[in-house]
């Protein structure tokens, strides 16, 4: 690309909306030399990550609609018009020559914004079940980027597509497994189970494990466990008192690449981030998706990566203990099965995601100055 390119983002509230932006972002600044902005809201996680990666970010006032009866929702028609009123502000001002949008409640008005001002317009959708913005933008903007071919089934206007799986960090397997092991200092020769449920953890994930390691039923394994934050202290308290052969507790793993690379399987949420990074380091995993998210879409995200056969899925309701232990003494008991699911998981990882969508972005540009 010749000259200055000027990209806007908007998307957040969870890391799976933010962490692709930033990603994508990074990789255009560094191909093309783009200058990127961002714009979120004050309540997400783009407030901390956006400037840890060192661009701009500006903020608009939008949120969703809350489910039931809660007076906030009538602050919600003005939150859109003055969300669009600032949308159109802050594109004037940054004078973009590309809009992307990478989901949350924020990239709406900025998107539909910039689609009425004759500006170019993206979407990087993370999901198997399409968030609301693109289901309701896809048949409006220029091109929409989707990582599992399930999602056309919610998009039936959708005007131009690019099935690309997520861009993710590097996952390393330069280390092998056995140095990989002497970071967490276990044994390469017994299994290893991951356990994580997020950054900030996952309380009923966290539940499930205590229970089977009190019963004594995890005692034939290791565990790399991320608890969380918010409930870290209580467990390493209760673990440090009764100390389990092979148990390493974290509140949150900085080297999750050697994390993948050690493990045998992970047991996590069905985030699409997780999935993508999952995928890209071939680790099969039991899947339990989180019941509260948008759209159940973490269900629908669990049940294509197992149509897939890259891993088991497990719901979280009363009898999630019950199930969890099954799976994991399935995966446990055949390598077989471990090595089926991580061919089956390997095959869902586009290994050149972020190239692809920078040349479609290159194109979509190519054409809107053609016209």
């Amino acid at each position: 690309m010749q000259g200055e390119i000027r990209i806007l983002f908007a998307g957040g509230g969870t890391g799976g909306h933010v962490f692709p932006a930033i990603r994508i972002a990074q990789h255009l600044k560094e191909t093309w030399g783009a200058l990127c902005r961002f714009i979120g809201t004050k309540h997400g996680l783009e407030q901390i990550k956006v400037p840890q990666a060192g661009f701009v970010l500006k903020n608009i006032w939008i949120s969703g609609f809350h489910r039931g009866f809660d007076l906030r929702n009538l602050y919600f028609p003005l939150k859109v018009i003055v969300s669009l009123l600032q949308s159109k502000r802050e594109i004037r001002e940054f004078q973009p020559d590309l809009v992307i949008g990478t989901g949350g409640y924020v990239s709406g008005p900025v998107l539909y914004q910039a689609s009425r001002m004759g500006i170019p317009t993206a979407i990087q959708e993370q999901n198997s079940y399409p968030g609301i913005t693109t289901r309701l933008l896809s048949d409006r903007v220029d091109l929409v980027f989707i990582a599992y071919q399930e999602a056309l089934k919610y998009l039936k206007n959708i005007r131009h597509y690019r099935l690309v799986g997520n861009p993710v960090g590097d996952i390393s397997d330069k280390v092998n497994r056995k140095d990989a092991c002497k970071y967490f200092d276990l044994d390469p020769a017994r299994s290893i189970i991951l356990v994580f449920g997020g950054s900030q953890g996952a309380r009923t994930i966290n539940r499930a494990i205590d229970a089977l390691l009190s019963a004594d039923l995890l005692e034939y394994t290791q565990v790399i466990w991320q608890t969380g934050a918010a409930n870290f202290d209580e467990i390493r308290q209760k673990y440090d008192r009764n100390s389990i052969r092979g148990l390493r507790l974290y509140p949150f793993i900085d080297r999750m690449d050697l994390a993948y690379q050690t493990s045998d399987f992970a047991v996590c949420r069905a985030g699409a981030i997780t999935l993508a990074e999952l995928a890209a380091a071939g680790l099969p995993a039991i899947l339990i998706p989180l019941t509260t998210a948008a759209g159940n879409h973490q269900l629908k995200n669990a049940r294509a990566v197992a149509s897939a056969g890259g891993a088991l899925v497990v719901e979280d309701n009363p009898e999630i203990i019950i199930h969890l232990d099954q799976a994991i003494k399935s995966l446990i008991g055949s390598k077989d099965q471990r090595k089926s699911l991580a061919q089956g998981i390997k095959q869902l990882h586009y290994q050149d995601s972020l190239e692809i969508i920078t040349n479609e972005l290159g194109s979509l540009l190519k054409r809107a100055i053609r016209e």
